[in-house]
């Protein structure tokens, strides 16, 4: 039974003698049912009845609660609804569980419900400045929106997304840390978020489209995430500390189904996370704008024109954001400094943190000239989380971007290669990194003659690196015995694509690909194994914030617009399809989950797809029949 969240408004409510009764005997919430529903807290009414059937007894624990849900078609607006989750426990069936929305559409009673089992995502989204979750199904990805429900209460919000994300993980049989080949993501919040690969994930042909990959979350806070095959992890927070996932303790294989097949994953994970669990916190810049328009009577006033933006407001304009109004991200979040000029904004500032430009729209700059109508200043104020996680900080430097060599899972290193950007824009090799001590031992410098600010480690131990300035480097002496090669050995130069500054690399197993400043993606042709530098870049796709090349040179990005979604909603997950040995470019992109994600590390999933064998055309043999060493076909 196919049911999706997409019921039309003029549907009329089904009373359980219509059409609410399933296959398993149960039924939906009656409307008289929906008056005993409290509005104080979450999961109000906890209703646990012992059904038999045929001789087959299951548990049918409801859980009942007011939220907010936000109807998307007019007039589109917060209403309050009631919100049920019906989960069926027992009788040695799988989990079948139920969410229904109880609303009222022109004074009839109606209702939405989806099967938890096809609910692929559930995550935090700020939405009107309010506490919000939105609840991802396929469908709903395809039409680039998800459910949103909303509380008052920041605690019935965490409780709310600790019940439904237990629940899917409970229907897709999921449970403890994620594999050693998970897809790993992070969204503007700093959620971090897991997936669990099947073997169709990179199948050339009917491989999983991007809209059915269930997500789930893992406690932290992050900026971004790295990965690989031999579950080693790493982290950048916000502040810029580098954090070593601690969860993946070794143990046997866990039972979990995504899809087609059983997810390898830790044992005993709820032990090993209290002995593995730690305080992670991190601190975030708040920012707010200070804008004045010039006049010829007064100088620089805060009166500006009718059509100008907001005197205090976001970064582009759009919200109005005083000193007074606002807040820190979330209730989690609190204030550690107090509202200061900042005066490293980019673009330069005078003495006074001012920055100027012919009008609002225009670039700003450090200093007045005569055709300078408006200024801005940029204000700071910084706030600290607090959690509890699977993550060990690894001191003392700051960093700004990290790369973990991509393998094989069979593969056996005693050393992982990790190389990291400092904060300062030095290149560093960890050393001391294998599977038992994933944090390593000490950082040793690479030398080079200006500050970096992006780096990848591929296939082959080959280091691809772009300096501030754009400039593209190459590095070929890393290997096993050489982890941060040679003394001797320089940086090869890499020309830039014509007119373009890059950004970003990944380097998979044989693939290079870049993002320039304008959000292009480009990719690197001519590489070969005597000639490892490449000879030329070739452009892919535009409107790509991010992109990821595992072991297997699979390419997934972070898509900035992608047609259809809400302008606000960028950073989107996609999947390049159609890559191939002898096709690495690909053909298309199938888009998935998006609205608000920010970085995904697709570098630890080297499962390949299961290769269909052609029936041999000879007559089959026995054993016996087999001479010398000629195997049968």
């Amino acid at each position: 039974m196919h049911i999706t969240w997409l019921e039309p408004p003029d549907t009329e409510f089904m009373s359980p003698s219509d059409s609410a009764r399933d296959d398993r005997g149960y039924v939906a919430e009656d409307d008289s049912h929906e008056g005993a529903v409290e509005k104080s807290v979450i999961a109000a009414v906890i209703a646990r009845v012992c059904v038999c059937v045929r001789g087959v007894c299951q548990t049918v624990s409801v859980r009942k609660g007011v939220m907010c849900w936000w109807r998307d078609w007019k007039p589109r607006r917060w209403e309050e609804v009631g919100v049920t989750l019906e989960q069926v426990r027992g009788g040695g069936a799988e989990p079948d569980d139920i969410l229904y929305i109880f609303y009222t559409h022109n004074e009839q009673r109606k209702y939405l419900y989806a099967v938890i089992k096809e609910v692929t995502a559930v995550v935090l989204m700020p939405r009107d400045s309010m506490c919000a979750l939105a609840i991802y199904t396929p469908e709903r990805t395809k039409q680039r929106w998800p459910v949103l429900l909303a509380t008052h209460s920041q605690q019935d919000l965490e409780d709310w997304l600790s019940l439904l994300s237990e629940s899917c993980q409970e229907s897709r049989a999921l449970r403890g840390a994620p594999s050693k080949r998970a897809l790993w993501a992070v969204t503007s919040k700093g959620d971090v978020m897991v997936h669990e690969p099947s073997s169709s994930l990179e199948a050339p042909t009917q491989y999983l489209p991007c809209d059915q990959m269930f997500w789930r979350q893992v406690p932290g806070h992050l900026l971004c995430v790295e990965s690989n095959s031999l579950g080693v992890v790493w982290g950048i927070s916000y502040e810029h500390a580098a954090w070593v996932y601690t969860g993946g303790c070794t143990g046997g294989e866990a039972q979990g189904k995504d899809q087609d097949q059983r997810v390898p994953v830790p044992t005993l994970v709820r032990a090993c996370d209290e002995i593995n669990e730690h305080t992670l916190t991190d601190i975030k810049n708040i920012y707010i704008y200070e804008n004045q328009r010039w006049n010829p009577v007064t100088g620089y006033t805060d009166k500006g024109l009718p059509m100008d933006r907001h005197m205090w407001s976001d970064a582009h304009g759009h919200r109005e954001c005083t000193k007074e109004n606002t807040k820190p991200p979330s209730p989690l979040w609190t204030w550690v400094s107090d509202w200061a000029v900042d005066y490293s904004t980019p673009g330069g500032t005078d003495k006074e943190g001012w920055q100027y430009a012919a009008d609002f729209p225009a670039t700003f700059h450090g200093y007045k000239t005569m055709k300078d109508f408006v200024r801005r200043r940029r204000w700071i104020r910084k706030c600290k989380i607090t959690l509890a996680g699977a993550w060990q900080k690894v001191p003392p430097i700051s960093l700004m971007d990290v790369t973990i060599l991509p393998c094989l899972a069979h593969s056996s290193l005693e050393q992982v290669p990790v190389w990291a950007i400092s904060e300062k824009g030095d290149v560093l090799c960890r050393l001391g990194v294998n599977t038992q001590n994933p944090a390593g031992s000490s950082w040793l410098h690479v030398g080079t003659d200006q500050p970096f600010k992006s780096i990848s480690i591929g296939g082959g131990h080959q280091v691809w690196a772009i300096a501030r300035d754009g400039a593209v480097f190459y590095r070929g002496s890393v290997s096993v015995q050489n982890p941060a090669g040679k003394v001797c050995e320089c940086w090869y130069h890499i020309p830039c694509p014509p007119k373009q500054v890059l950004r970003q690399v990944s380097v998979g197993r044989t693939s290079v690909y870049a993002v320039d400043g304008n959000n292009n993606l480009w990719y690197r042709q001519g590489l070969t194994p005597s000639y490892p530098q490449g000879s030329a870049w070739e452009l892919i796709s535009n409107n790509v914030c991010k992109v990821s090349v595992g072991p297997l040179d699979q390419v997934w990005i972070i898509a900035d617009k992608v047609p259809g979604y809400p302008a606000e909603s960028s950073g989107t997950v996609c999947h390049r399809v159609g890559v191939q040995p002898m096709h690495p470019k690909g053909s298309s992109w199938d888009f998935g989950i998006g609205g608000g994600w920010v970085h995904l590390s697709v570098r630890g999933n080297s499962t390949e797809a299961q290769r269909a064998t052609a029936p041999s055309p000879l007559p089959s043999r026995n054993q016996e029949q087999v001479n010398g060493n000629m195997a049968a076909c």
